[in-house]
C-alpha cells in the first residue's frame, strides 16, 4: 500500500482521505509523528504545478468538513458507540 507523504510547514502529514465535490479536491492530512495534528488543504493545478493550498476561510473548512463527515458518518457513529 502506498501513502502520499506531504511536507507543510516542516511537518510530514500523510493522506487519510481524498474527496472530490463541487470542482475541488480536498485533502485531509494527519502528522505522521502526531495523529491530533490533522488538517485539511486543496489540490490545485496551476502553471503545470500540482500542490496543497490552504481553504479560504472558516466556512470553506467547515464545507470539507462535512464532507468528510458525511463521507465517513458509518465509521463515525460505531466509533461514538
Amino acid at each position: 500500500m502506498n501513502v502520499d507523504v506531504g511536507n507543510i510547514d516542516n511537518k510530514d502529514y500523510m493522506e487519510i482521505d481524498k474527496i472530490e465535490c463541487n470542482g475541488n479536491t480536498y485533502v485531509y492530512l494527519s502528522n505522521v509523528d502526531d495523529m491530533k495534528d490533522f488538517c485539511i488543504r486543496k489540490i490545485v493545478a496551476r502553471e503545470g504545478k500540482v500542490f496543497y493550498e490552504g481553504l479560504k476561510d472558516n466556512d470553506e473548512f467547515d464545507l470539507a468538513l462535512m464532507y468528510f463527515i458525511k463521507k465517513h458518518k458509518n465509521f463515525i457513529r460505531e466509533e461514538i458507540s
